[in-house]
């Protein structure tokens, strides 16, 4: 029997990832509001656990979250193919033997980087915005931690990092259903004791998700069941579907109080699935122009 990897929780069929107008991103944006208070939160005091896994969308907060607690596998996953090959770039960087601490990782991972379309960031130069993160205290590049780094490239390095394309609105065209087989796939997985599923990180999809268009202008028409009215219905099934195996959820969905629609800011929180789950939590989530 082939040996079981954090891979193997992924549909067998997954849908092509869009290619968009926009690129990836690194480093995560616009939810620095409660982040490093979670990441210091979640940082692990027991001993390693070579089942403990984390999964989630986005960007290199996944990273600082499997860095923190010591995760032993990393599922990321995305619809956007200019993140994968972000993700490629990062793999063959902290592959490479001179990967030795996060400043060398930046000098190899930046002309890897895929450029057009121009990755997410806050600066001109890919270089400026990537070494901040070696100052951040909670960042997996974060300098004065280098068991951090040493951490997420061991993960990458023993082939216990994996990624998917997974659209919280499930598959377009109504074409199965992706999370309630990934579902039967975790559980099973944990049935047999493959995997620990610790932390599961949403981002701020499920408020992207409440806006009238998607990611990246895109109408959600296609993805609607028959029946339903709002996408939203259905990443908060999806997630439904998911979440409630993981021990805790961190989220971005909720703008920060002093958000405006010109200064877009969300705050990161750490919720138990329950709560995450909870009508209460997702009300809220609605278009901008109905906020």
């Amino acid at each position: 029997m082939p040996e079981w990897t954090i891979q193997n929780l992924l549909p067998a069929a997954a849908p092509p990832p869009l290619e968009p107008d926009r690129g990836g991103y690194t480093l995560t944006m616009r939810e620095c509001s409660g982040a490093e208070d979670v990441l210091q939160r979640l940082q692990s005091s027991g001993a390693d656990d070579p089942r403990r896994a984390h999964v989630g969308w986005g960007s290199f907060r996944n990273l600082d979250i499997a860095a923190a607690r010591r995760s032993s596998w990393l599922l990321l996953l995305d619809v956007n193919i200019h993140q994968f090959r972000v993700w490629d770039a990062l793999r063959t960087a902290l592959r490479d033997p001179a990967a030795t601490d996060g400043a060398a990782f930046i000098d190899l991972v930046l002309p890897l980087l895929p450029t057009q379309p121009r990755l997410r960031q806050f600066a001109t130069s890919t270089r400026t915005w990537l070494t901040g993160d070696l100052e951040r205290p909670g960042s997996w590049l974060f300098a004065e931690r280098p068991e951090r780094f040493a951490w997420v490239r061991g993960l990458f390095r023993g082939c216990r990092a994996a990624v998917g394309c997974m659209d919280l609105r499930g598959a377009p065209g109504n074409d199965g259903d992706p999370f309630r087989s990934m579902a039967t796939h975790m559980a099973a997985a944990a049935r047999d004791g493959f995997v620990d599923l610790d932390t599961l990180y949403v981002s701020n999809i499920p408020w992207m998700l409440a806006q009238d268009l998607g990611f990246f202008g895109e109408s959600h028409s296609v993805y609607l069941r028959q029946g339903a009215s709002r996408v939203l219905d259905q990443v908060h099934a999806n997630l439904r579907a998911v979440a409630p195996a993981f021990r805790q959820v961190v989220s971005a969905a909720h703008l920060r109080p002093d958000a405006t629609s010109g200064n877009l800011q969300w705050h990161t929180e750490i919720l138990s699935p329950g709560a995450f789950l909870d009508d209460a939590y997702w009300t809220p989530l609605v278009p901008l122009t109905s906020a």
